[in-house]
């Protein structure tokens, strides 16, 4: 005999199985969600570059060490003293870089946006460069600022003969003559006892307009803001020596000369932003912020080729050492003062 059908008990066994897919859908949805969430973000970095990724050097934040390499070598007497770097969402950060002068008596605030790959500079922010002069002595020595400036050099030392004796001043020296790294240590000996050189131009290619490099160099004074550097091995330190001046095998330590260590310290730098293309491929190369690639290796085989020889020079110096150096020294071209501090706190002596 057939049972009789209970159609309510069936109704609640579909309801029931219904609730059962829906939970495990529900859940399903969630666990997917929240893998896409956490696994985005990596993902997206396969294809745009984040700021705040690791490197050779550092566990994080690379673009900020490699940002410090590039404005060494583009630009001079300012240094990074802070930062921050912001997500805007996918592949689009906000980097604040807030640097001092080297009289820490100014400061300036740089702001950039990194959008899918394109750094964009915020138009109202502070960019840092370099004097006109090391660009037009690089590009074209037998440019006016150098054949008619006579009248200009006169009208200088007038000037500084004004100024109270206790005034710092940051002032571009251009040589006459190229000199290499030894020659220029023995002409800052004798020729500017009383000064430091702050940056150091370097001959990088044959003058000429016709390409849009910028000058480069390196500095003589030092200060940055390392994020979380890494503890580096004795390979890098053999293919990069003295990239932080103050780090080398103990067999470097040893064998290079204190000039020797300033030319492993250049080339250093390009050679290890070489090594970071998708830092340089952040911007167009005639933006001329960052360096480019192109400029990088010409820079290489041309003192690989000629050696490192210097074309002019950023110094701190006194009123008096400047009068003297304009008056009596040896090899200078032209000269300007691009910063003055009347009562400098960073070396406060006695005038007499």
């Amino acid at each position: 005999m057939n049972e009789p059908f209970h159609f309510e008990q069936l109704q609640k066994k579909i309801k029931k199985q219904r609730y059962k897919r829906g939970v495990y859908f529900l859940l399903a949805t969630i666990v997917v969600t929240t893998a896409v969430i956490l696994a985005l973000p990596k993902f997206v970095s396969f294809f745009y570059y984040d700021p705040r990724q690791s490197s050779l050097q550092v566990n994080r934040d690379s673009y900020i060490m490699n940002r410090q390499i590039n404005n060494e070598l583009t630009t001079q007497n300012h240094f990074l003293s802070n930062y921050d770097i912001r997500s805007l969402g996918f592949g689009k950060y906000e980097v604040s870089e807030v640097y001092q002068n080297r009289d820490q008596n100014q400061s300036t605030v740089q702001t950039v946006t990194i959008d899918k790959n394109h750094l964009l500079r915020n138009p109202l922010s502070s960019r840092q460069e370099t004097d006109v002069l090391f660009e037009l002595r690089m590009r074209n020595s037998s440019s006016k600022e150098f054949s008619e400036n006579q009248s200009a050099q006169q009208n200088l030392l007038a000037n500084l003969k004004k100024l109270p004796k206790s005034t710092s001043l940051i002032t571009t020296l251009i040589f006459e003559k190229d000199v290499s790294l030894e020659e220029l240590k023995e002409w800052q000996q004798y020729q500017m006892s009383d000064g430091e050189v702050l940056w150091t131009a370097v001959r990088t290619g044959v003058p000429t307009g016709d390409q849009d490099f910028q000058p480069i160099g390196f500095a003589n004074s030092f200060s940055s803001v390392i994020p979380e550097e890494k503890s580096v091995d004795e390979s890098f330190l053999k293919d990069f020596p003295f990239l932080d001046p103050f780090e080398a095998t103990d067999k470097q330590q040893r064998d290079y000369s204190e000039t020797e260590q300033s030319a492993a310290h250049f080339e250093s730098m390009l050679n290890y932003l070489l090594t970071q293309k998708d830092f340089l491929a952040l911007e167009a190369n005639d933006a001329r912020d960052i360096l480019s690639e192109e400029q990088i290796e010409e820079a290489l085989a041309y003192i690989k080729k000629n050696g490192i020889r210097s074309y002019g020079v950023s110094a701190v110096m006194t009123v008096d050492a400047l009068i003297k150096l304009l008056e009596e020294g040896e090899n200078i071209l032209t000269a300007r003062v691009m910063e003055t501090n009347v009562f400098p706190l960073m070396s406060q002596t006695v005038q007499k």
